[in-house]
């Protein structure tokens, strides 16, 4: 059995509204999911392995036969992208409302680089679980002088 879970190293995730948004804290590119792909995504994060998720996701009805091949596409993106990483197996079951799959069975995850110079200059993502955000705004990665040039940046 495969288990994933975030790759909290770098990524940020959060679901509301039935949406995966995952932020890399690296690169200021996020990703964002669709119904079924966050759903998908919300049950390896809850310990689910892929080969119970493909089990749970064969049984929905009216599913298409080429459901596995759709699934195992978005399990390897999410891992190229590195959103998440190999965990502790586990023998949780997986779950699925309608409302994961109202709009189909696609399970996509896209990824967005509109907003990257924000989230990379965004102080708040820049703090060291140690010490706190400094109020030298000290960067995770980044000394005080290539903070200062990354906000002077922005500024431009």
């Amino acid at each position: 059995m495969s288990n994933f879970a975030l790759n909290d190293e770098k990524m940020f995730a959060d679901i509301t509204d039935g949406v995966a948004i995952v932020i890399n804290s690296e690169t200021g590119i996020y990703y964002g999911m669709n119904a079924l792909g966050t759903a998908v995504f919300e049950n390896l994060l809850n310990g689910v392995s892929t080969e119970n998720i493909l089990k749970a996701l064969k049984a929905l009805p009216n599913v298409p036969q080429d459901i596995e091949n759709t699934f195992n596409a978005f399990i390897n993106k999410i891992q190229e992208k590195e959103l998440v990483i190999p965990a502790d197996a586990s023998d949780q079951e997986a779950s699925f409302s309608e409302e994961n799959y109202a709009d189909g069975f696609e399970i996509t995850v896209d990824e967005y680089d509109d907003a990257q110079e924000l989230l990379l200059a965004d102080p708040i993502h820049e703090v060291k679980e140690e010490t706190g955000w400094t109020g030298e705004k000290d960067s995770i990665g980044y000394t005080k002088e290539e903070t200062k040039e990354r906000e002077k940046k922005i500024q431009e």
